[in-house]
């Protein structure tokens, strides 16, 4: 099985953005990494930085690959009905127009157009789980078999592509909201003690991490972001700890 992440993350400009943007594209990094997010080597995830669009055209197309993942982290905007990504300081592309040589892939756009300095962490911990209540203790999966598991749900999916958005359109996305929900309920479902060589797929993620999302940006700045999705498929994203 062939597989890649690639992050791209665009402009910022100032210090802070750079900062949160750097963040939020380590993280990424370190939840793909971990079994987690899919057990990927290294040389399977790329980081793209502020890049050309004839740089990002050629670094996603030259290789074919089995199946991959897209993240772009940045600036963006919506104009007619197009969601618009700031790539670097001279140019502006349509971020969904940029897709993999695979015939299975997930494209997620974090398009932050506004942001604090306020930067909400995830915790990407291994924690070691507690039985308050008694209960079973399995081994965590070896990484050959996250991987395996990961690997074989990629195989029984349908061809296609799905684009996860920060925020609906005509909406704002802040401080990361949706790429801190989106990797930190991947991180809590892997923690489960009960849930034994599965998967989450990113249409039940997408699902989970709308309704929380809502929530989080309603409480804590009282303006509503809904996460959206074009096209619903149950491509594989978080792998069962045990």
């Amino acid at each position: 099985m062939k597989r890649k992440v690639y992050i791209v993350k665009g402009y910022s400009k100032t210090p802070d953005e750079q900062a949160s943007g750097r963040y939020y594209v380590e993280a990424y990094e370190q939840f793909f990494e971990r079994n987690a997010g899919g057990a990927y080597t290294k040389n399977e995830i790329t980081v793209l930085s502020e890049v050309t669009s004839s740089e990002l055209e050629k670094e996603v197309k030259e290789e074919e690959i089995d199946f991959g993942i897209l993240v772009f982290i940045g600036h963006g905007a919506n104009q007619e009905n197009n969601q618009l990504f700031q790539l670097n300081k001279d140019e502006i592309i349509r971020a969904g127009q940029y897709t993999l040589n695979s015939p299975k892939q997930i494209v997620i756009i974090e398009s932050c157009r506004t942001i604090s300095k306020d930067i909400y962490t995830i915790d990407l911990k291994d924690h070691v789980p507690k039985f308050k209540y008694g209960g079973v203790v399995r081994k965590p999966l070896k990484r050959e078999t996250a991987r395996d598991v990961y690997d074989c749900h990629i195989l029984r999916c349908k061809d296609g592509l799905m684009i996860c958005y920060a925020c609906e359109k005509g909406q704002d996305a802040y401080n990361y909201f949706f790429s801190m929900m989106l990797l930190q309920i991947s991180m809590e479902w892997y923690l489960e003690t009960r849930i034994h060589c599965a998967i989450l797929p990113i249409d039940e993620l997408m699902g989970r991490t709308l309704f929380n999302t809502m929530y989080f940006s309603k409480e804590k700045i009282d303006i509503e972001q809904k996460p959206d999705y074009v096209r619903g498929l149950n491509y594989p994203f978080a792998v069962s700890r045990f």
